[in-house]
């Protein structure tokens, strides 16, 4: 397992947020990132980033929480692909229940695309369990398997 070192992302940490975006199959639109990470923006969102501990420090994986209703909603999970398998999405988990269980949440909620098996099996590993499918939820028709937890998380 590799131990990355977790902290708050802000918007000086946009370029390397956009730079693992530009990896993966799915990204996180550029424009909500940034409205998101200004200062003025009064949006909830949370941004934390798993970062490696060498000296160029590079991002490796972050994750978004926000809420719905009244409860902690995951909205969004990357891990570089170099370093998938490592259990950084374990520790970007973790972080996040942490900062849930902070903001009072006692359950958390997930989208997950159905095609994504490594994910729905790494969210089921952490107590979290199918809710139900929204189908066509995606903007290409793709299924959203919705998965929830009871805070915090255990692995």
């Amino acid at each position: 397992m590799y131990l990355p070192e977790i902290d708050f992302l802000t918007f000086n940490d946009i370029p390397d947020i956009l730079r693992l975006n530009a990896s993966a199959e799915y990204s996180w639109p550029e424009e909500v990132i940034r409205s998101d990470l200004r200062q003025d923006s009064g949006n909830e969102a949370t941004y934390i980033g798993a970062f490696a501990t060498t000296a160029e420090a590079p991002l490796l994986g972050y994750a978004v929480l926000g809420r719905e209703k009244r409860m902690g909603l995951l909205m969004w999970l990357l891990v570089d692909k170099n370093f998938q398998r490592r259990g950084i999405g374990t520790q970007l988990l973790l972080a996040v229940s942490d900062c849930a269980v902070y903001m009072n949440f006692r359950r958390i909620q997930l989208r997950v695309r159905k095609s994504n098996t490594g994910a729905i099996a790494l969210y089921s590993s952490m107590s979290f369990r199918r809710e139900r499918v929204r189908e066509g939820f995606y903007s290409n028709g793709e299924d959203a398997v919705v998965m929830s937890a009871s805070l915090p998380l255990r692995t």
